[in-house]
């Protein structure tokens, strides 16, 4: 099972876990568009179309490795091999159910712990690099919605 945990409390930078050895360390500071992580020695990009809501993995020589359609309440990622649909099944996007190829749940994508300061994905025959940009798509999300929901309010104050 994959885990991530926010290193300090107030930051964007997730330490991620598997089965308690350390992989990878990915920073989602503000102003970026998407994150960078280094994975077994292989370097990876993840970025975000901020107005269409897709995500794009890249790996070091700049190939897509794996992108996802509109993140929204169902969504696919697509690899070479194939399509995984996701199916959010829990209230603000706290829960996304991997289906498997007969549409049954395969697996999950939670977000957990203190203010959801953490999240783990249990998503079994998925590559691990594709495990990572799965939960990192989860997190870019989280941290779009509440962006958008500050700029909301700061609107709804007149400011």
């Amino acid at each position: 099972m994959l885990h991530a945990k926010r290193s300090r409390p107030a930051s964007q930078e997730y330490e991620f876990t598997e089965d308690g050895r350390t992989l990878t360390t990915i920073s989602l500071r503000r102003g970026r568009v998407g994150a960078r992580f280094t994975l077994r020695g292989d370097e990876y990009h993840v970025r975000t179309h901020r107005f269409s809501g897709v995500y794009e993995l890249f790996d070091a020589g700049g190939t897509v490795v794996a992108s996802t359609d509109r993140v929204r309440r169902s969504w696919n990622l697509t690899c070479a091999e194939r399509v995984v649909p996701f199916r959010r099944t829990a209230a603000t996007d706290r829960e996304y159910t991997m289906l498997g190829q007969d549409g049954e749940p395969a697996g999950t994508i939670r977000r957990t712990g203190h203010v959801r300061a953490e999240a783990t994905a249990d998503l079994p025959g998925l590559d691990l690099v594709l495990q990572v940009f799965a939960l990192v798509v989860v997190l870019l999300r989280r941290r779009r919605k509440r962006a958008a929901a500050a700029v909301r309010s700061t609107s709804a104050l007149g400011g």
